[in-house]
């Protein structure tokens, strides 16, 4: 079984990559324990690419060594699975995409950078804010296209950066940015409808892709896995909600 954890990044497009991919057990975005969770339940391979990092606690790195002791092929990309692949692929966690890159390099050092707010999993995941990943990459596209100047680019940015990540839209955004022409704004957003980079998006379909083409599962490094309390306490927990499911 190959389960890919997965919801905002992809949005409107998850129905269609199900179809593409039919192999794949699709689940929503980690949260702790659901990576133990999926090995448990005999998953052979593993992709990361949406988790959760505020409202529920987010997926352990302890998971993830977990998963690779069980020799079982675990990657990721895109949003929180490129930040755990940064920070575990000297433990052989696999590392897919740009924005994975950009960790590893240092070219990226805050979560905040992949973070957005969504709809629920009836809503398709629906994103109703825009990561800064997306708006930074959109941005100096216009800039190389000659849309937009490198006063507005910087103007855009800095209005950006000044705003929570949850109320960050398009048309936020440029709202701050008030510009002296109150025209001028209409034509930008025009122009990021058209040409709108999202580097999430993309980034999540390669994950895919790595994960459908696994064909055996990875050989486990040589180091050890610690059966630390921290570790004990979170199989007991993890025993102790299934068996309130069963009962």
């Amino acid at each position: 079984m190959k389960v890919v954890f997965v919801g905002p990044s992809l949005g409107s497009s998850t129905r269609q990559m199900k179809q593409r991919f039919p192999s794949l057990t699709f689940r929503g975005p980690a949260a702790r324990g659901d990576i133990l969770k999926a090995v448990e339940d005999g998953a052979t391979a593993v992709a990361l690419i949406d988790g959760y990092f505020g409202e529920s606690a987010s997926v352990w790195h302890k998971e993830i060594l977990y998963a690779l002791s069980r020799d079982v092929s675990i990657g990721g990309g895109s949003s929180m699975g490129a930040l755990r692949a940064a920070e575990c692929e000297a433990f052989g966690m696999i590392g897919i995409g740009r924005i994975y890159s950009d960790y590893a390099a240092g070219r990226l050092i805050d979560d905040e950078a992949v973070a957005l707010i969504h709809g629920p999993e009836e809503l398709g995941w629906m994103p109703l804010s825009v990561p800064r990943v997306d708006y930074e990459a959109t941005i100096r596209k216009l800039g190389r296209m000659g849309l937009i100047s490198a006063a507005e680019r910087e103007r855009f940015f800095l209005a950006a950066n000044f705003m929570h990540y949850t109320e960050r839209t398009y048309q936020a955004i440029l709202e701050r940015c008030e510009f002296s022409d109150p025209q001028r704004g209409a034509v930008i957003l025009h122009d990021i409808k058209r040409h709108k980079v999202e580097l999430k998006r993309e980034d999540a379909r390669a994950v895919l892709v790595w994960l459908n083409g696994i064909t055996s599962s990875r050989k486990h490094s040589k180091w050890t896995f610690a059966q630390t309390a921290h570790w004990e306490k979170l199989r007991d927990e993890m025993d102790s909600a299934q068996g309130s499911m069963n009962d």
